[in-house]
């Protein structure tokens, strides 16, 4: 394989994994991430005949600005159809990064297949390729991944219109860019739209940060938790400095129970706001009840006192509860 292939393979495959770092997804999505990139390899081959034929009925320039963008954000997207409602896609961030994945291994492909025709310096084609294809390949899978999975958990209708709706964007993104490639000046207008794509495509995914968090806030405080407590098991800012002194004082393996305990907060949150199954959101629960035990009355006696809580909040009275029941046992 050509240093250009390597590269070209690389560039998108880092944005991929770097948006799954991002949004803390990395490790629950690995495997469907490497799944949707090879899926989006094998697309480019499955559009061929369909793109061929479309051309052949109603010419190449109509093609292009209207079917084929459609045909090829089917083909890249048909296993977000599935996998946006099993239980690994918990929420429109998760199917904004596999559709990412989707859309990266069809750009992977598509730049291997013009490198491979290129006969002179492929410097230009890359960087060509890197600042407007592979974006634009990315951002429109990204947006039918977040739009399947938002509708995911809703009644019929709103989940059909909601799907569709992201499908016709898609292809209305992808089409607008086709036309402007066909024109000589038109390079710059496809980088515009390549970058512009990603950027609000990343946005969609930086903005669950903080809908998370109200969720998440919103839950504690009908639970009974103080301003504080909302916000270290929220994951606010700060919360990184609680770890570390709770580290000092407890221990890593206790740091590490408070920090899944965030995370199992975070993710009962989405699940309770996201219209998932009742059941799956009694186990998160029973998850969140399991972690707190864990904490140990010293660890829960240390979080109260630096929370300002007088009297304790309701929050903690699962593990206050046990904790009583476990003395009086004892004397």
């Amino acid at each position: 394989m050509s240093i250009a292939s390597v590269l070209a393979t690389l560039i998108p495959l880092a944005m991929v994994i770097g948006s799954a770092i991002f949004a803390k997804s990395l490790k629950r999505l690995s495997w469907l991430l490497v799944l949707n990139v090879l899926w989006g390899m094998l697309a480019t081959y499955l559009v061929l005949e369909p793109n061929n034929w479309v051309v052949s009925l109603i010419g190449y320039s109509a093609a292009v600005s209207l079917l084929i963008p459609l045909i090829e954000e089917t083909a890249k997207s048909f296993p977000l159809i599935w996998l946006t409602s099993t239980k690994r896609c918990q929420w429109y961030v998760d199917g904004a990064i596999l559709g990412t994945a989707c859309g990266a291994g069809f750009a992977i492909r598509e730049t291997w297949f013009d490198l491979g025709g290129q006969s002179g310096d492929f410097v230009g084609l890359l960087i060509a390729r890197t600042t407007s294809t592979n974006l634009l390949h990315m951002g429109t899978c990204t947006i039918i991944g977040a739009a399947l999975a938002l509708a995911a958990r809703r009644p019929w209708k709103s989940r059909l219109l909601i799907s569709i709706g992201g499908f016709l964007i898609a292809g209305a993104v992808h089409g607008t860019f086709n036309q402007l490639q066909n024109h000589v000046e038109g390079s710059v207008g496809t980088t515009i739209v390549g970058v512009s794509i990603i950027v609000v495509t990343r946005g969609i995914v930086a903005l669950g940060f903080p809908i998370s968090r109200y969720w998440v806030r919103q839950d504690l405080e009908r639970d009974g938790a103080t301003p504080h407590e909302e916000h270290v098991l929220a994951g606010g800012h700060g919360t990184a400095r609680v770890l570390d002194d709770f580290s000092q004082l407890f221990g890593r393996e206790a740091a590490e129970t408070l920090f899944e305990l965030i995370n199992a907060q975070r993710a009962l949150g989405i699940a309770r706001h996201g219209g998932h199954d009742p059941n799956r959101i009694l186990l998160l629960q029973g998850d969140v009840n399991r972690l707190k035990d864990d904490l140990g009355p010293s660890g829960l006696l240390w979080l109260r006192a630096t929370t300002d809580t007088d009297p304790p909040s309701p929050f903690w009275s699962h593990m206050l509860h046990l904790h009583h029941t476990a003395e009086t046992s004892a004397s």
